[in-house]
């Protein structure tokens, strides 16, 4: 402290100097008395943790006399030895009990003094809030789950526990917490995920209160929970091994994804499979472009030696481009879990294409793609001004439902209505993306439908979204439509376009929402727009 006070000195004869060099500068109630007094944690809302110390210093002129005083039998002034009192210019305090606790300070002054621009006499009294935090420390309870959904029997905490799950099942964890940490890390051995992490935005909005996994793997797994709070620092971690032992099921194993794994396909079951029931020629491929279709022979099968759960396809003579339809089906050979169970046949399943790098989340771009920057309402997401019937429908940033972050955009669009929209900042300026010359980029979006109304899938144009750009608007832009068998109650990746570029440019996007074909409104959730680059078929 010492030295701090050498600082201020220091910098008190430097201003000086520069006052007698240069006559037409004057500090601010340069020679009066004035009131000052910082908390070493100011900036971090005066938090501290219980028995960490919080200094506080009066750097105030003209000072007769002056006293801190802090709770007494909570607060201690560590810095003279003193328990609740101290006339020193510099403290230096504990707190021995979580809480909101006061730190006063009485100063007396011979005359006038100032207290910011204010004029006083004689005497002033200032109290500083602090907030003492506990330390942190976590826990958490973990129960099965019924497959009806319903909560089932608690798992026991200890090492060793060995609580018995059948595979493909899930257990719910709930997290419990005290000393406000900010955020969470679970490690969940044989678990799908097996890596879950939250923020503080996700704990405040009771995101991170529940953790569904489910367990895939036969054998015998540990778990590992780790609360962490940045300033104050704190954290805790509890860890069990041996905590979750997987067992056979005798429930049909199930196919969970088709998805692409570079020019692969990517089966995902719900539990793992036996690497040596596989065979190619029980499975087949099929992709459709244009009205044209393959039908490339499988020439590999293997299981992921990292993820059992995952069994891989290699085809011949052929790759995927991101206009193609590709269907997987398997006629029932040997094909059989881990756990001695046959996998059922399946037919014409669709392969989803996993996203790719998504060029709204680049430095070059501001885009709200993701709408967690968004103010709520729709004041980063404005109409545009097209007139009826673009203006019938309501649209709100907020954190009911996400597909990931805590936030998305709520659309309601009336019977017949319409939607367009950008996103602009809060001065009405529209943000931008960068697109490359002879680029074809896909333009996606994720869906959650709350209710279609009543759509007429026969009515010509059905309710639909098309994503714009400007200054160089493609008026024949693809759409994604709603049907009445679209999904609902659940996210769906909704593909609006391809759009192809013939020079660089920057451009601005512009969102269109049509409801025709529909007698009553259609109400949906938007997240995680996407704008990737891809190859389509030649």
């Amino acid at each position: 402290m010492k030295n701090l006070l050498k600082y201020i000195a220091a910098a008190s004869f430097l201003l000086l100097g520069m006052t007698a060099c240069d006559k037409e500068y004057e500090a601010p109630n340069a020679g009066a008395k004035n009131s000052v007094v910082y908390s070493s944690e100011t900036t971090f809302a005066n938090q501290v943790q219980v028995h960490g110390e919080i200094s506080f210093g009066d750097v105030s002129s003209g000072v007769v006399s002056r006293e801190w005083v802090v709770p007494e039998g909570i607060g201690y002034i560590v810095s003279d030895d003193s328990v609740a009192a101290s006339d020193q210019s510099n403290i230096k305090v504990v707190f021995s009990e979580p809480g909101m606790h006061e730190v006063k300070l009485h100063q007396e002054f011979d005359g006038d003094f100032f207290v910011g621009e204010d004029v006083l006499n004689s005497s002033y009294d200032t109290t500083i809030m602090v907030t003492v935090l506990d330390s942190v420390s976590m826990g958490f309870t973990a129960h099965h789950i019924n497959d009806d959904g319903t909560v089932g029997a608690e798992l026991v905490l200890s090492d060793g526990a060995k609580n018995q799950v059948t595979a493909s099942k899930i257990v719910r964890f709930t997290y419990l917490a005290e000393g406000a940490p900010q955020e969470l890390y679970w490690t969940f051995g044989g678990g799908s995920p097996s890596v879950v992490e939250y923020d503080g935005n996700q704990m405040a909005d009771g995101t991170a209160d529940e953790t569904n996994v489910q367990y895939k793997k036969i054998g015998t797994f540990d778990i590992q929970f780790i609360g962490y709070r940045d300033r104050p620092y704190g954290s805790d971690t509890i860890a069990f091994t041996d905590f979750i032992e997987v067992i056979p099921s005798t429930d049909p194993v199930t196919l969970d994804a088709v998805q692409d794994r570079g020019n692969m396909v990517e089966l995902s079951f719900s539990r793992e499979i036996d690497p040596n029931s596989v065979n190619a020629t029980d499975f087949e491929v099929s992709i459709a472009n244009g009205g044209v279709v393959f039908s490339p022979t499988v020439s590999g099968v293997s299981v992921d030696p990292n993820d059992g759960t995952l069994v891989l396809l290699t085809l011949e003579g052929e790759r995927f481009y991101r206009d193609d339809v590709v269907t997987v089906s398997y006629t029932p050979g040997v094909m059989q879990t881990t756990d001695l169970v046959t996998a059922d046949a399946f037919a014409d399943v669709v392969m989803t294409f996993k996203p790719g790098t998504n060029v709204l989340a680049g430095e070059s771009s501001g885009v709200q793609y993701d709408f967690e920057e968004s103010a709520d309402g729709n004041t980063n997401w404005p109409y545009q001004w097209w007139g009826a019937p673009w203006d019938q429908y309501t649209l709100a940033v907020g954190s009911v439902r996400a597909h990931s972050g805590n936030k998305s955009a709520k659309v309601t669009m009336q019977p017949a209505g319409g939607m367009i929209i950008s996103n602009t900042d809060a001065d009405g300026n529209k943000f931008t993306f960068d697109v490359k010359s002879g680029k074809t980029y896909e333009i996606g979006v994720w869906i959650y439908v709350e209710s279609l109304g009543n759509i007429d899938d026969m009515a010509g144009e059905v309710p639909n979204l098309i994503f714009f750009y400007q200054p160089a608007t493609n008026w024949g832009a693809g759409r994604f439509n709603f049907l009445s068998t679209t999904a609902t109650g659940e996210w769906i990746y909704a593909r609006t376009t391809f759009e192809s570029f013939g020079a660089d440019a920057t451009i601005s996007p512009v969102i269109r929402g049509s409801n025709a074909g529909n007698a009553e409104s259609i109400t949906f959730y938007m997240d995680d727009w996407t704008v990737t680059e891809v190859e389509l078929r030649p």
